[in-house]
């Protein structure tokens, strides 16, 4: 997230610097829906277990059971195919956002619930508690694909999240902080940063700027934009903290 944010501006967020807090008090928005979400089909997931489990006990209606099994492993294994299609070629029609990590890990999910179901029906639970070790490492390599997926998944999230919140960020940029900077030297910071000269003999700095928008402050670096600042033409300015700079704020408009 933090990575796509400071692209959108233009520059690397190793020029920042940022510490192992930064990232975290960062992050915290982009891992609270991914939860949310997951907590959500994970509850979603035990209530269709236990309705199952329970019709299997009693017996009653089994080759409902089976048959619904059977669709839903032909099902997974057809989205779990387009899932793995999706990571070396295009699909010829329009994928919504998240289908790639989604597909694959949901698809072999679901499928191989849809085994084992199978599976508990044919057998019994007797037989079931001595799984041969194909099937155990079936399950096993079932739960890494879905943990990889989530973690593609959450990272494309959070990525996407980064630049809709910089695109934010840039539309509203009005309303963000002010900043002029005083310097004991020229900076030539650009044609869209006004420059004034101070004639105060006993001024320490020699040169004023404004036109100038706060973004953030890591690691000693003021990251600043042009108040005009777009993609198409703008630059972004980092600015050392020191001596030689004075920096106030003032608020935004609007």
């Amino acid at each position: 997230m933090t990575s796509t944010r400071t692209a959108y501006f233009g520059i690397d967020q190793s020029i920042l610097e940022y510490s192992t807090v930064d990232y975290l008090l960062r992050s915290a928005d982009a891992l609270i829906v991914p939860a949310i979400i997951i907590l959500l089909i994970t509850v979603a997931c035990v209530g269709v277990h236990a309705v199952t489990a329970f019709i299997i006990r009693r017996e009653v209606g089994l080759g409902y059971v089976q048959v619904g099994a059977v669709l839903v492993l032909l099902v997974g294994a057809f989205v779990t195919s387009l899932g793995v299609w999706t990571m070396f070629a295009n699909l010829p029609f329009a994928t919504p956002f998240l289908f790639e990590p989604s597909a694959l890990g949901g698809g072999v999910a679901v499928s191989a619930y849809a085994f084992w179901v199978l599976r508990r029906t044919a057998l019994g639970d007797q037989r079931l508690r001595r799984l041969p070790m194909w099937e155990k490492l079936g399950y096993v390599s079932v739960v890494l694909l879905v943990v990889v997926a989530l973690f593609w998944a959450c990272s494309s999230y959070a990525g996407a999240l980064g630049t809709g919140r910089s695109r934010d960020y840039a539309q509203d940029l009005n309303r963000r902080p002010s900043v002029t900077v005083y310097s004991v030297h020229s900076l030539a910071l650009g044609r869209s940063v006004t420059e004034e000269r101070i004639s105060a003999l006993d001024s320490k700095y020699g040169f004023k700027y404004t036109g100038l928008k706060f973004v953030t402050l890591s690691s000693g670096k003021y990251f600043l934009l042009p108040a005009d600042w777009s993609r198409s033409a703008g630059v972004a300015i980092v600015l050392d903290e020191s001596a030689e700079y004075r920096v106030e704020f003032e608020p935004g408009r609007g």
